[in-house]
């Protein structure tokens, strides 16, 4: 059955898995990255998980809905209370020096793998996907991933004020 979930896939779900996990392993390494380019990848995986709910379940307001208040709850909450830790800005070049993490390729194969779970679910078993507390979970789900995106970039925003202070 699993030989036959993947041939059914389509080419491209590949390539991005192979560009997420490209992605994710340079987030492991220590890097510095212009003040603008931390923006990107937390905007990215908003939206990648933004149409993950709105292609499973449309564009209905209590998915959309849970999955804006969770992406906004979990980035105001790990901001504030699970910055990251060690991240410097060098004003003179508007630069971060960020330490490298695991956390965003794990966090991008969650969004992935769920997206693509829910895909082969909708294929397989369309009313699983439309029962409503299937479409909860996952609108929180997802709304919680993309949460922790977006608190990384916050969190790393303060950098500035950091130096802005001194």
């Amino acid at each position: 059955m699993m030989l036959q979930i993947l041939a059914h896939t389509p080419k491209w779900v590949f390539g991005l898995l192979l560009f997420l996990i490209v992605l994710g392993i340079q987030q492991s390494k220590d890097r510095k990255v212009r003040k603008y380019l931390i923006l990107p990848l937390p905007i990215g995986m908003a939206l990648l998980s933004y149409l993950g709910v709105q292609s499973s379940f449309g564009l209905a307001w209590l998915p959309v809905g849970l999955w804006f208040l969770a992406l906004v709850l979990i980035a105001y909450s790990v901001a504030k209370y699970f910055p990251v830790k060690k991240v410097q800005f060098n004003a003179d070049l508007a630069s971060f020096i960020i330490p490298g993490s695991w956390i965003p390729l794990v966090l991008m194969m969650a969004i992935f793998f769920t997206k693509y779970f829910v895909g082969v679910l909708n294929a397989l078993q369309p009313t699983i996907v439309s029962d409503p507390t299937f479409i909860v979970v996952c609108s929180i789900i997802y709304g919680s991933f993309s949460g922790l995106f977006v608190a990384r970039a916050f969190s790393m925003w303060r950098a500035i004020d950091s130096v802005a202070a001194k």
